[in-house]
């Protein structure tokens, strides 16, 4: 989860298709993906529950958000992801998504807050 976090960062799109369960891969819109990790500034990730997903495992689900601003404003994807291995390699099958207000909810709201302001949650962002 975190290496196809760094390829949004990192604008590496060919990485994102390449760990996408090879199943599914046609499905994977590499143009909005492209668009979406070139307009995001990305804050940070938080990984907030791991289910298997060990070496000895064949199968995993990672609950995460992923900050980041766009056009000014804080927004996130807070998605519970599915993944499998293939050929030996960790790749990305599905996930559901789940709202902002969800993922604000799961944030202290004297944590500090995902835009990087230095505020508590309660004083920037989170209401």
């Amino acid at each position: 989860m975190r290496s196809r976090y760094a390829a949004y960062v990192a604008h590496e799109i060919s990485y994102l298709v390449e760990t996408h369960d090879p199943t599914r891969r046609n499905e994977f819109d590499r143009l909005s993906a492209a668009k979406w990790a070139q307009d995001a500034d990305w804050k940070r990730l938080d990984i907030l529950s791991r289910k298997k997903g060990k070496p000895e495992d064949e199968t995993g689900q990672v609950e995460f958000i992923a900050w980041f601003e766009m056009s000014g404003e804080l927004a996130c994807h807070f998605e519970l992801s599915d993944f499998r291995k293939a050929e030996g390699r960790w790749v990305y099958v599905d996930g559901v998504s789940r709202s902002r207000k969800a993922a604000f909810a799961k944030l202290s709201r004297n944590a500090p807050c995902p835009c990087g302001s230095g505020r508590v949650v309660k004083r920037c962002h989170g209401a």
